[in-house]
């Protein structure tokens, strides 16, 4: 099984080249410059195959695919020195780079799969998940944001089955090169292994064939660190998580000073929905097991906007969104009655879900239903609960807590599980 690395000399590049070749893979790296930086037993390697060639060259890329029966290809031009070249002259080459690849692969007798690599520059400030719009600040950002959109056009267009994986800015190769980092950074920072980003970039590849064209994973870290703390990385990779049986593994993501340190973030649950002795049950049994539970600010529903619950969300900065729903009243009346009804059991869990899904959170929702004719108010949560098992970030429980609902929650379980009507 062959594959073809594209884009040119990286650490991410050649350490791939390296596991694919352990894997038993052919590899033929394509790189039009010195071999100066690829070390002498990979030169050597019998699997390997050097080509000096311009990733621009289309004709000659082809070839390639067709003779050498290439499977995949590996682009990592966006974590080569060519990202960081001017503006003008950057854009040129990774924008006609990747098009002549691109092109090569559909014009080829069979069209091989594409792994982009790609970076979290392309995010800039925003939270960086996945589903998040993008507003890069650098150029760097932007070429990465531009050579992807690239990319979903082919896949779109011309069906071309392709993933795109997205590695944090600091990639370390050694526990001293992580100390080093950690110890001169003043700012959060994702820190992950050379060799958890290519294991993790392996573990995608197969993902290019599914449903959605051009679909992209974040391979991070769980964590973030600074020089003396660590927290809840802003780059999300439940998505990767849930999708693969990958895992961040390689470093520990603590200091030398600190390694002994449990390093599980302790859940935070942001809790939305009346007083009600379910809710009184849910904090005493966080309480009990020493995490964070905050009672949402939110008293009416009805009359809570989208951007406050959002605002809330920012400020709280929870990990688990929790929403507790009315256990008794029927809502059975007039049209200001069915109007609290839609709100309360439908409108709300949703947007609840929907933020979860797009932010990285997970959601808990208590109050799930059988669809049932007999209030109002069943046949509402019914629909709810049926139209929740879309959410990947979704639990769906009924309306008992016990030892091990927080389990279920921290866990993070997801597909629509109902296991306590």
């Amino acid at each position: 099984m062959s594959v073809l690395i594209t884009g040119g000399v990286s650490k991410v590049s050649v350490k791939l080249a390296e596991e694919l070749m352990k894997n038993g893979r052919n590899v033929v790296f394509l790189h039009n410059g010195t071999n100066d930086s690829i070390s002498e037993s990979v030169l050597k390697n019998e699997k390997f195959s050097l080509v000096n060639l311009s990733s621009v060259n289309e004709d000659a890329i082809k070839e390639l695919i067709e003779t050498k029966n290439i499977q995949t290809v590996f682009d990592g031009s966006l974590t080569t020195s060519d990202v960081l070249l001017a503006p003008l002259p950057g854009a040129k080459t990774l924008i006609l780079g990747i098009t002549s690849i691109l092109d090569a692969m559909r014009k080829s007798t069979s069209p091989p799969s594409l792994v982009l690599i790609s970076g979290e520059e392309i995010y800039g400030t925003n939270n960086r998940v996945e589903t998040q719009p993008l507003e890069p600040t650098c150029f760097v950002g932007a070429a990465q944001m531009s050579v992807e959109a690239m990319v979903h056009s082919y896949a779109v267009s011309y069906r071309i089955p392709i993933v795109i994986g997205r590695l944090p800015r600091v990639l370390v190769d050694s526990q001293g090169e992580l100390e080093m980092y950690r110890k001169n950074s003043k700012d959060f920072q994702n820190i992950l292994s050379l060799s958890d980003a290519v294991q993790g970039l392996l573990s995608i590849e197969k993902l290019a064939h599914s449903q959605k064209p051009a679909e992209v994973f974040n391979i991070s870290n769980s964590v973030e660190l600074n020089a003396s703390e660590s927290r809840k990385s802003t780059m999300e990779n439940s998505k990767i998580l849930f999708s693969t049986s990958w895992k961040p593994s390689g470093l520990s993501t603590l200091s030398s000073e600190s390694s002994e340190k449990n390093l599980e973030i302790p859940p935070v649950f942001l809790v939305f929905g009346a007083n009600s002795e379910l809710k009184k049950e849910f904090f005493e049994l966080v309480k009990s097991a020493k995490f964070v539970a905050k009672d949402s600010n939110i008293i009416y529903l009805r009359e809570a906007s989208d951007k406050i619950v959002i605002e809330e969300i920012n400020t709280v900065k929870p990990s688990h969104l929790v929403y507790i729903g009315e256990e008794t009243e029927s809502f059975e009346g007039d049209c200001f009655t069915l109007h609290t009804n839609m709100v309360t059991n439908l409108y709300f869990p949703w947007l609840l879900a929907s933020l979860s899904e797009k932010n990285g959170l997970h959601f808990t929702h208590f109050g799930n239903t059988e669809i049932s004719q007999e209030t109002s108010a069943m046949a509402v949560k019914g629909y709810t609960g049926k139209m929740l098992e879309y959410f990947q970030n979704t639990l769906r429980l009924g309306t008992k807590i016990d030892e091990s609902t927080l389990e279920l929650m921290k866990a993070k379980k997801t597909g629509g599980l109902n296991n306590n009507f």
